[in-house]
Order: structure tokens, then sequence, then C-alpha cells
């Protein structure tokens, strides 16, 4: 099923050249505004009932990536509004089973019979209505549990599908998410109450206890109590922007709340059902007439249309709480605008009743609210595409009647995927953004990004080492570059004598960027592009480059970094080369900038083995290293002002040490521990790193997470060589303890037990029942004969005081 039409924008725009990817078109067209120089955009924005994850790092992060561009680089005035649903099934569901539980937590505040009985009761339920393929009449225990899984799950643990011929995905992942849930009640009820805390107990069965809770007690809550609702969403809000913070992702120039809109989504509702677009059903709903859409001329899924009779994709679109009864409905793929509220959920007033708004209509309203009745960009993750964003443009369209374009280019962001699943709240799948950021602390706002910028925005990514990899390696090259290009600058004398030797190489560099980013903002092309520029650097000559060279390269690599939202809050016309993070603490500037250069000094003179005890204490005594901070109690912690002060004594205890004074190389080799001492160890744990040059200073960094990468790499590489070495000695070993014995004897008790008879050189004849041996047995046990006797032959040669051929040795025997 194809897509109906797209009427592309007229008007002009001063970048005419530039494309994007539509995906009402699913294709690539020319992007022109409504207003010349001028986008309006409205975003979908979080459901706050939990944290975010990687998973919508991936969709804000990339969406801020685009929004940069677009105006940083394309130069475009935006207005961005982004909305937050603060009421809708989900939250309603978590806000009620988190109330609910405090409640119940509160009057039991220790584990007793009474509390293990309703967990027992709530996990057999949970199993009941999750795990289907287990029946009702199997004898499931929590001590069985593991083993009617492995029977009735198994193949799908193991990385089958539900339905055979089928490919796995997230109805497979969600069977696993439940099986993990009750496995984890089950440990906490067999577990002796005296080991778990009442805290402990009740985070292990959480889920189960929340649903039960929630189906029995759900209903007594009442609509008005506001508080039950908004104590989550705000909380879970404060907490999104604060990620978005540490993401470095743009505000919104306007915050929409739903909860904040109840009276316009119902002027809106009522204005579609004026125009015979909408309907109420008995209850006090109202929803979407789609034959009535379709029949006034409008297409329905502009954006998937061979998904509009996808039953699941429909179901989830209108929520676990809503009217189960499809009679109720004209059609079954008609949606809700306005769901008369039921006991336990939140309501306001309207002219059917108390009720709340559809997850659709709050999008459509607020965001017509916004920026009318038309708009140049909308912008969310793809799994929104179908029904939520079909459902959008229906009834926007249908509230303005207008037969007009609502949104003239809607991009979707790709998702990011963990062994083949979209990361989801819903299949608890996730790694939470502070937690990746601050308690992993397996990404930065800078790594994170990277990765974002070397995938397509619109295409999927699943995490990978090698994703990872390429992604450090990048940022390791920036960093480098960018050191580098800083002190050339500093140290390269000025001179309008010689030609700018790079400008070609940054002109060639500037038009691929330009080129990709107009082609649907291609920020893989764009990546591979600095890194190319970064590379004519490192390879040009740096005495035939101009310290304008430096600069100019410098520049244009910082503004990109900086309109890709790599460098914080730095302008993209700046004039300062470099990127946070490549200079260490300020703090640490008067203490490690004069070890570095005592040590440089040090060095050198110990590498050209000039060095003596004179030359030591002439560079320590005129270094600074009297500034060390107060004695501390206790074990001395690691400080820049203590590593100053102590690799300035070790030195100048090295040259009053016995070996010093009797031999100027020993105190060469001294000096030189030390001064890698310095680097690999007592720096390396302040997170500062010495990066030894030929010819050069050391030039001074922080410690990066592509630096750690290395050292870790070179540390299992001498750790596997090590290992290796030691299984090359145990084999020579055994090897060795083999070849000793003679193989008269090899056979024979305590060394072997199976015979009963051996002839003269010691090979068995006989078996230990008295059975002579096969010939075959017989040629056989001669031929590991033969093979003892030249290894101990062997042995034998190693031992100056034994003669091998004497009269004693195997060989004399034969």
């Amino acid at each position: 099923m194809s897509q109906p039409p797209w009427t592309m924008p007229t008007g002009t725009t001063h970048q005419p050249q530039l494309k994007v990817y539509n995906s009402l078109t699913r294709s690539k067209v020319p992007f022109v505004p409504i207003q010349p120089g001028h986008i309006s955009w409205y975003a979908c924005g979080p459901t706050v009932y939990d944290d975010s994850h990687l998973g919508h790092a991936r969709n804000y992060v990339t969406t801020d990536i685009i929004r940069r561009i677009l105006r940083d680089y394309f130069g475009f005035k935006i207005r961005f509004v982004m909305n937050t649903t603060d009421i809708d099934d989900k939250i309603i569901l978590r806000a009620r089973q988190r109330h609910l539980y405090d409640e119940y937590k509160k009057n039991h505040r220790y584990i007793d019979d009474q509390v293990r009985q309703d967990a027992q009761q709530a996990w057999h339920y949970y199993i009941q209505k999750n795990l289907k393929r287990i029946a009702s009449k199997d004898l499931i225990t929590p001590e069985t549990f593991d083993g009617v899984i492995e029977h009735t799950y198994g193949d799908v643990l193991a990385g089958g599908s539900l339905e055979p011929g089928t490919k796995p995905g997230d109805r497979e992942a969600k069977i696993k998410m439940h099986i993990n849930t009750a496995r984890n009640a089950a440990k906490a009820l067999m577990q002796d109450p005296k080991l778990l805390t009442p805290h402990e107990f009740y985070n292990r069965v959480n889920d189960i206890m929340c649903l039960v809770l929630d189906e029995q007690f759900g209903s007594t809550i009442r609509g008005d109590d506001y508080a039950v609702f908004t104590k989550l969403t705000k909380e879970y809000e404060a907490r999104f922007f604060q990620d978005m913070h540490d993401l470095n992702v743009m505000d919104p120039d306007d915050l929409v709340r739903v909860t904040e809109h109840g009276k316009e989504i119902a002027e809106f509702v009522k204005k579609i059902v004026d125009n015979k677009m909408g309907y109420r059903t008995s209850d006090g709903s109202v929803y979407f007439d789609i034959k009535a859409f379709e029949a006034a001329g409008y297409p329905y899924a502009r954006l998937e249309p061979w998904n509009r009779n996808d039953k699941e994709l429909q179901a989830d679109g209108e929520g676990a709480l809503s009217q189960k009864d499809a009679t109720a409905k004209r059609s079954d793929a008609d949606f809700a605008l306005w769901k008369a509220s039921k006991p336990g959920e939140p309501s306001w007033d309207s002219e059917w009743g108390p009720g709340r708004p559809g997850w659709h209509i709050e999008c459509s309203a607020m965001a017509s609210g916004k920026l009318g009745q038309q708009m140049d960009i909308h912008s969310g993750g793809i799994d929104l595409a179908f029904p939520h964003h079909d459902n959008e443009l229906a009834q926007s369209e249908a509230f303005w009647a207008n037969h007009g374009q609502w949104v003239n280019y809607f991009l979707h962001m790709g998702h990011l995927s963990i062994q083949g699943s979209k990361m989801s709240k819903s299949l608890k799948n996730f790694t939470t953004i502070r937690e990746a950021l601050h308690v992993r602390k397996d990404w930065t706002a800078r790594s994170l990004r990277i990765v974002f910028l070397l995938g397509n925005w619109k295409d999927g990514i699943e995490i990978t080492d090698d994703m990872v990899t390429e992604g450090r390696n990048w940022e390791d090259r920036v960093d480098n570059f960018f050191l580098n290009a800083i002190e050339a600058i500093k140290n390269t004398k000025s001179s309008d004598e010689r030609p700018a030797g790079l400008e070609e190489a940054i002109q060639e560099a500037a038009e691929k960027v330009r080129t990709a980013l107009l082609d649907s903002f291609n920020t893989p092309i764009a990546m591979n592009t600095i890194s190319q520029l970064i590379n004519t650097y490192n390879g040009a000559k740096k005495s035939e480059l101009t310290a304008g060279d430096h600069r100019r390269v410098g520049l244009f690599v910082t503004r990109l970094v900086n309109i890709f939202g790599l460098n914080g809050s730095e302008p993209a016309d700046t004039e300062q080369v470099g990127w946070k993070g490549i200079e260490i603490p300020d703090a640490a500037k008067e203490f490690v900038y004069p070890l570095a250069k005592m040590r440089d000094e040090l060095r050198q003179a110990a590498i050209a083995k000039s060095i003596t005890a004179e030359k030591v204490q002439e560079i320590v005594t005129t270094s600074p290293t009297s500034l060390e901070e107060p004695a501390s109690s206790g074990r001395p912690r690691p400080s820049y002002a203590r590593a100053l002060s102590e690799f300035s004594r070790a030195a100048l205890q090295a040259t009053s040490s016995p070996a010093a004074m009797e031999s100027s190389p020993d105190l060469n080799k001294q000096i030189l521990a030390l001064c890698d001492r310095v680097r690999d160890i007592d720096l390396w744990q302040l997170d500062i790193y010495l990066e030894d040059r030929e010819n050069a200073p050391a030039l001074v960094r922080p410690v990066t997470e592509g630096l750690k990468a290395a050292r870790r790499e070179k540390e299992d590489k001498a750790r596997q060589k090590e290992e290796a070495r030691k299984q090359r000695e145990r084999e020579a070993q055994e090897k060795l303890q083999k070849a000793k014995l003679d193989p008269r004897e090899m056979f024979k008790p305590p060394h072997q037990t199976e015979y009963s008879a051996w002839d003269d050189d010691g090979v068995p004849t006989t078996a230990r029942n008295g059975t002579p041996l096969t010939a075959s047995r017989v040629k056989k046990l001669k031929k590991e004969w033969e093979a003892q006797r030249k290894a101990h032959e062997k042995y034998l040669a190693t031992l100056p005081t034994l003669v091998p051929n004497g009269p004693d040795s195997p060989s004399a025997t034969r």
C-alpha cells in the first residue's frame, strides 16, 4: 500500500540545495520552510513515568544535532516546541501502582506470614497473566519455577521465537522480561526471611505486587486526587530535563504539558465532532471516525498506510486502560479522542462528562495551539509513526478542515537496539541515562553523541563493541589533533612569507562537509571528512606550515564539533581552537607543569647517559618543590602537590644510594625508572598523562577513555604473553618429569597396574587377569615404549655425570 501524495511547499529559501528525508514520502525532498529563513518545529517529548534510557537519548540527542545543524550551520531561526505527556494510561497505571504499594508497605512494615502469603498469591497471578504457556493446572512453586520455565519457554530463552518460522523480536523480549520478574520474586519467596530486609524483599516483589494491588484497589482512587498522579510526573519530568542537560541537549523554546491544556484539548475535540469526523459513545467517550474522515476526502495513515489494520499497534496506541467493548465504536480502527474516566482515573469536566484526553489528541491540540494550521517539521522516534503520528495528522486535518498539509516534513529518528530489540521501558531492557553517565560511566555526553553522529539519524543503531571502539577512536583522534594544533599555534612564529600549506585541504573538506549536510544531514560523511583532514594535517611537514595553517585547520574542526554539540554550549563562530577536556584541571597546573618540566630535563639527561648526582641536584633545586599540601592523618591521599614533592624527593634520594654513587649508569636507570613511575602511576591515578615525544617536551594531557582503553589493551597483551610463557614452562616441566621415567618401568607398578607380565624391555605381554595381550595391542605399546625411550635418552643427555649409552641405559639393553 503506497503513501498518499505529498505537496511540496512553495516559497523561497536561502538554502535551496538542502534536502531532508521526509517520512511522508520515504524519500529525500527539497526543504522549503513556510516562512523564509524560519522553521516551526514540534517534537514529541517524553512520557514521564520512569527514568529516561539510552534509547531516549538516541532520539533527543539526534534531534538536537539536526536542530543545531539547521540553526548554526544553515542559519535558520527555529521555534522549537516540545511536549511532556504527563497524563496517559501508562502514567495512570504507574502512579496508582506506586501509590498503592507505598500504602501497603506503610501498613506492613515487616515481612510477616501475611505479606509472604500476599506475595505468593500475587506471584501466581502474575505468571497466569503474563506467561500463558504455563497452564493453570501446572502446580508451579518458587522451587520448581526454573524447571517449569525450561520446559515451557526453553526455546524462547535459547533465542527462538514464540511462533515457529518467525524472527524473534519485542514479543520474545517481553516474555524474557516477565520470566526475569517472576524469577526474582521466586528467589525472594524462597529466601530465608531472616536474610532479607523488608526493603530488599519489597524491591524484589515490586512488579508482581503492584499488578495485583492495582487490579484490586486501583478503582478506589478518586479521579480528582491529582496529587497521586502529579507526584510521579513532576519527579520524572525534572529528572528527564536533568538528563537532557547532562547530554548537552538544548531546552525547547516552548514546553507544553497535557495537564495544563485540558480545556483547550476538549475544545479541539469538540470542533472535530462538529466537523462530523468524531462521535460520542454511550459511556461518554469520543472517538475519531476514520470512515467519515476518508469520505470527506482525507487520506488516513499518511506515514504508514500498510500498518493501518495492525491490531497490535492499534491496541498499543489506545493504551491498557482503554474501552474493551469494541461494539461501542463504529469501526474497530477508530481511536479515542476523549476517554470517559473510569473509577481510579483522573478526570476533567467536559460536555461529554468527566474524562481525559486520548494520547494522540494531546499533541494535535498543543502543537496546533502553538504553531497553527501548518508547521515545517514534526519529529519523534520511529516507533511513533503509526498509530500516534498518523492519528495526529488525521485529527489535525479534521480540526482545520481545509484540506491543507498540517505537517510538511516528518523526521523520525532511528531506534537504539540491544540484542535485536529496541531499547524500551516496557521491555525493561534498558540502561538509564544517569546510570550510563554517572554510575557505570560507560559513556560521556560527548562519546554518546559521537556514536550517534557516526550513524545516520534515521537508521537504527545497535550498540556493539566495534561501534564503541569506532567512536572512541574518533574522539581520541580529535583530542590528539587539538593538543598538537594548540601547541603548534603557540610555538610557530607568525610569518606571511610562506604560502598557506593546508588551504586547499581545508577548502576541500569544507565542500565535502557542506555536500554531506545538504544531503539530509549526512553526519557520517561529515565526521569522516573531519578525520581525513586531521590525517592530512598529521601527515604534513610541520616545518612547512605557518601559524595560520595550524590555526585555520584548528578553527575549522572546532567550529564543526561546536555545531554538532560536542563542546558544551560553545558557539559555532568561535575563535578559540579546541574543545573542553583537553586541558588538565586548573588546580593541577601549578604542580604538574613544573613536575613535567623537571621530569623532561632529568629524562633527557638519563637517556643521553649524562646524568650525575650534581646534575640531578641542579635540576631539582631550581624547580618549585615546596608547594605541598598540609600533612594528613592516616594514609596519604594522592594529590598534585604530593606527586611533585615525592618525585623531587625520590630523585634526590637516588643520588645518595650506594649503587648510584659507585656507578653513573645505575643512576641513569634509577632516574628513568622514576620518570616512568610518575608517568604511569602517580599522575595516571590523578587522571593526568605525560605523553613522551621525541625531541620535544612531554605532552601534558588528561587521561581519556581512549588512553585507558589503550592501556588495558597493552596490559591484556602483556598478561596473555606472561600466561603463555608460564604455560610453556609448565608444559616443559611436565615433559621433563615424564622424560625422567625409564621406559623399562613405565608399564609397571606404581605407574600402571593393568599388566602382570613384561618382556626384558618392560613391554607388557600379559594383562592383569593373566590373559595374553593381542599382537596389535603389544605393537601399540611398543610404539609408546619407543617414544619414551627417545625422550628419556634426551633427558639423560642433559645430565653430564651420566653416560647416555652406558650399561644402565635403555638403549644398551636393545
